[in-house]
């Protein structure tokens, strides 16, 4: 599922669209992050009440549908440089940067080849099961290194 059908989604719920005024970069890592996410099983998109708004939340973030919960558990989301005069969290010093949240083990972001751009989280009050990647604008995305991360964060989430 390509961005286009979560620009769909955006626009039937009323929600915050983050690919406005993107560069060409920030939207190839936004099209492949929802293409990716959204092809495993039982993913559903979610924003926040205060995304794009300078708050500490995602512009976008998905969450997997366990059995016997009624709301997704998120195990995901997007952040790209924000547009306007506030910051949020550290600040994304790097233009065309992308940073993808991930609820991943220490060890599971130890495993990648992209291990030296995963950090802990930078929030107000971070939280240990987190982590985020900044991919910079020379890192390719034709591997399989972001499939990987965005699965074990899928998987972790419901214990495996």
């Amino acid at each position: 599922m390509s961005f286009a059908k979560i620009q769909t989604w955006i626009a039937k719920e009323g929600r915050f669209d983050p690919s406005k005024d993107r560069s060409s970069r920030e939207l190839e890592v936004l099209d492949k992050f929802c293409r990716l996410t959204m092809d495993l099983s039982e993913v559903v998109p979610h924003q926040g009440a205060k995304a794009g708004k300078g708050g500490a939340h995602h512009d976008l973030q998905f969450g997997r549908m366990v059995k016997g919960r009624k709301t997704p558990v998120v195990f995901c989301g997007i952040l790209l440089k924000p547009t306007g005069l506030f910051e949020r969290r550290n600040d994304i010093k790097t233009p065309d940067a992308v940073r993808i949240y991930l609820k991943l083990s220490a060890a599971g972001g130890a495993r990648t080849p992209w291990k030296d751009w995963i950090h802990d989280d930078d929030g107000l009050k971070p939280e240990p099961e987190w982590r985020y990647l900044e991919i910079p604008p020379e890192a390719s995305l034709a591997g399989d290194e972001l499939l990987n991360l965005l699965e074990d964060a899928y998987f972790e989430v419901v214990g495996i």
